[in-house]
């Protein structure tokens, strides 16, 4: 019988660990001649690292395709290339499993199922199914960025050991290049840089934006009594609201902006909103 094949392909950016995208499609589309199936979507991911599986829009992609219940095979080059961790790759094999979908990898031409994944991540040290660790800094728990709240541009969700050795996800901490991108919002608004030439300044400088979208006026500029918008968002000066309680905690460890500065940046705010600054 005919199937309709999902094939999966993640990049590797160090060649010697893993096959590129052009290979692992010709590898694939061969298989498929091979077993009499048809190709019927593709879907593609960067090997940027340490990311939540559903961060990735290939990952969001193929899971779309699940819940349309279009397809009867995800196939990959070789199972490191669909999912780096063992609870991924476990929870994922279950939910296809309960849609009736299986899971093949093109190399070395077999159908993977559950019960094969201790021996493919923990076992098979020698293979390309070998790498994975379970104490490496950051699972991907298949619907763990789910779970959790969004979080404001600046910051990302991480985690850490406990003393049992369990991986803890859900902590906050700054992302590096959007937390100085935030600092920047702030510094050039006080100085009189308005949110739509400060939006068109970092479109041009190539930064990226919330979500990974360009920047506009608005995203910068928002609602202050609604609290939306870079400029109006309490975290970055270190203030997390906290639920049921209406007040806020401060958390040092989250604070971008100084207190100075947030005061500058109301101060003209209110300026602006009185006509008297743009």
């Amino acid at each position: 019988m005919t199937k309709n094949v999902l094939f999966y392909a993640r990049s590797s950016t160090t060649p010697h660990l893993g096959a590129c995208f052009e290979t692992q499609l010709h590898y694939a589309k061969r298989f498929i001649k091979q077993n009499g199936w048809s190709l019927d979507a593709v879907c593609r991911d960067e090997d940027i690292g340490e990311v939540v599986f559903t961060a990735q829009p290939g990952a969001r992609k193929l899971l779309g395709h699940i819940e349309e219940e279009a397809i009867d095979v995800v196939l990959c080059h070789t199972l490191d290339r669909l999912c780096s961790r063992h609870a991924v790759a476990e929870r994922l094999l279950h939910d296809l499993r309960a849609k009736g979908i299986e899971v093949w990898a093109a190399d070395p031409g077999v159908q993977i199922k559950a019960n094969d994944l201790i021996e493919y991540y923990c076992d098979d040290q020698r293979g390309m199914f070998g790498r994975g660790n379970p104490l490496a800094p950051m699972p991907d728990e298949l619907y763990e960025a789910e779970h959790l709240a969004p979080l404001s541009y600046g910051y990302r969700y991480t985690g850490a050991f406990n003393a049992d050795r369990q991986y803890i996800f859900g902590f906050r901490k700054v992302d590096a290049d959007a937390g100085n991108a935030v600092q920047q919002i702030f510094q050039l608004y006080a100085e009189g840089m308005s949110p739509a030439k400060i939006a068109a300044l970092f479109n041009t400088l190539g930064v990226v934006g919330p979500h990974g979208k360009p920047w506009r006026d608005s995203m910068i500029r928002g609602d202050r009594t609604q609290r939306t918008g870079i400029l109006n968002d309490e975290l970055y000066r270190g203030r997390s609201w906290v639920p049921g309680r209406d007040c806020f905690d401060f958390v040092p460890a989250l604070q971008l902006v100084a207190e100075d500065l947030w005061h500058r940046v109301k101060q003209r705010q209110h300026m602006a909103a009185r006509g008297v600054a743009k």
